[in-house]
């Protein structure tokens, strides 16, 4: 078994916004996003490697990128949903699913989805 790998300090170098997107219905008979003000917190920004492109193959969504946040008030696994986004360097990313790794209640993973530009 793989040893676990939790980051190091100085490794949560990149501010992310974590907004609750909320969609309306609009005039169009279409729906229109709006975003809350949200939360800013440190995060570690990385790549899928092919076990977490594994895991998507499962679920039919594929993630993109993994985020870590240190566990706590607004970055526990449960405090993220999939109407959740993130947003980072003018990028937007959607949530797909979160842990606490190791259960150890440090650091909460959240595979994420990019959607594209702000």
């Amino acid at each position: 078994m793989a040893a676990l790998v939790l980051p190091r300090s100085g490794e949560l170098n990149r501010r992310v916004q974590i907004r609750l997107q909320t969609d309306t219905a609009n005039a169009g008979f279409g729906l229109t996003a709006s975003y809350s003000t949200g939360i800013a917190r440190w995060a570690k920004k990385e790549p899928v490697r092919s076990l977490e492109l594994r895991a998507g193959v499962n679920t039919g969504e594929l993630p993109t990128d993994l985020f870590w946040f240190r566990w706590g008030t607004g970055t526990k696994p449960e405090d993220f949903t999939t109407s959740h986004v993130l947003e980072h360097n003018g990028t937007r990313y959607r949530v797909l699913d979160s842990i606490d790794v190791g259960d150890l209640r440090q650091f909460t993973r959240v595979s994420a989805k990019y959607l594209g530009a702000v």
